[in-house]
């Protein structure tokens, strides 16, 4: 009866400790990701040299997630390489208090990012073992970092309308003070147990080499794009058409209650379906959802169209997940992992949040088509792969 009593206190403890960590990671990225355009735009930044500012992270991502990912895969430990990572990304953050311009953001987001972009993928290593080992779900715990997204947009959005911009920094520079705290209480049994198996000497280049996982990477890396615009350039879209900073929160609040409510009840049926059946799904869907955001400014539309977040984020991320998880060996799951975070989340996310702010200047509807465009290329490969396999 002890013995039961001590696995489930370790059970419990493991839960809330993982949890509390998608919680601060998603407070900080609830302030951050709607609002710090807002920030950079009272600073004097156009909107094409904020998604080249805001599109450095997810470039770095390519070379900084893989590098520590794959070095904390030979070390077999992971809790050391994320304590680095935060505690580095938090010292670079406060220069952002002493910046001016375009070029001194550029060079702080810059040196901000050289280890931060790793923690996304090294986090989701450390849970995904942990909810193996204790037999916790994922989705549940995942959860709870939506949720805080939510909590943060849609307060601080609240906020902003009767307070300054220059508050953002502050917010966003407390819920990283938050991350390393909670980051540093992380179970820290992470080394996997040694078998007769020989490591794999480069786990990158044998992921690489692996041609169903790099259609996996294409077809994902298509879906996580298709956010570039909403991502960067959302919040000051619905801005310039009239909307104020709470109804904007409210906005990015309800597609993160449905990926929040997908999370929770949906992870069995993800697993259980084939991904590319997902993708396809995603991908028809989030066509629909970004060509009616570039159409219309009507609420009652957009609080529907934005449920489908749940999908063009939630289903696909699990999707993600899951097939790293099934596909790929243990000794290369912080490498896979960093390569989903690098190139789709990366490189591909990079590249389109920089053409779309390209867009924007044109027309705001116009980058939102291209978008679109992109989930219907999502759509029409998954498919062909999909049936190509029945």
């Amino acid at each position: 009866m002890n013995w039961k009593i001590f696995f489930m206190v370790s059970k419990t403890s493991t839960f809330l400790r993982l949890s509390a960590n998608y919680t601060s990671l998603y407070i900080y990225l609830g302030i951050f990701t709607p609002f710090w355009g807002l920030w950079l735009r009272a600073k004097g930044i156009t909107p094409s040299e904020i998604g080249l500012i805001i599109a450095v992270p997810y470039l770095l991502k390519i070379f900084v997630a893989p590098m520590i990912s794959q070095f904390a895969d030979k070390r077999e430990e992971y809790w050391r390489p994320i304590m680095f990572t935060a505690i580095s990304g938090f010292v670079f953050f406060t220069l952002y208090f002493f910046g001016q311009g375009f070029w001194q953001f550029m060079l702080i987001t810059i040196l901000v990012n050289l280890t931060f972009p790793a923690i996304t993928p090294l986090l989701e290593t450390i849970t995904v073992s942990q909810a193996g080992k204790h037999n916790l779900d994922y989705g549940r715990i995942r959860s709870f970092g939506s949720f805080s997204f939510i909590a943060a947009s849609v307060l601080f959005g609240w906020y902003l309308k009767e307070n300054d911009t220059d508050d953002i920094i502050w917010a966003v520079y407390l819920s990283l003070i938050l991350l390393v705290v909670t980051i540093s209480l992380l179970p820290r049994g992470n080394k996997k147990k040694k078998t007769d198996t020989p490591l794999v000497a480069n786990p990158i280049k044998s992921l690489l080499s692996d041609n169903d996982f790099l259609l996996f990477l294409l077809v994902v890396g298509l879906l996580q794009m298709s956010h570039g615009v909403y991502y960067s350039l959302g919040s000051l879209y619905w801005q310039e058409q009239g909307m104020g900073e709470d109804t904007i929160g409210i906005l990015w609040g309800i597609g993160v209650i449905a990926e929040i409510l997908f999370f929770v009840f949906c992870g069995k049926w993800v697993s259980n379906k084939p991904v590319m059946s997902i993708f396809a799904l995603v991908g028809f869907l989030g066509a629909i959802r970004w060509a009616v955001v570039g159409m219309t400014m009507s609420l009652p539309i957009l609080f529907v169209i934005q449920t489908i977040h749940a999908l063009t984020y939630g289903a696909s991320h699990l999707a993600a997940i899951s097939y790293i998880s099934r596909r790929v060996s243990a000794d290369m799951a912080g490498s896979a992992q960093s390569l989903y975070s690098a190139l789709p989340l990366g490189l591909g996310l990079g590249l389109a949040t920089y053409i779309g702010g390209v867009l924007y200047e044109q027309s705001g509807s116009l980058s939102y088509y291209a978008m679109a465009v992109l989930c219907f290329m999502a759509f029409l490969i998954a498919s062909f792969l999909f049936y190509r396999k029945k």
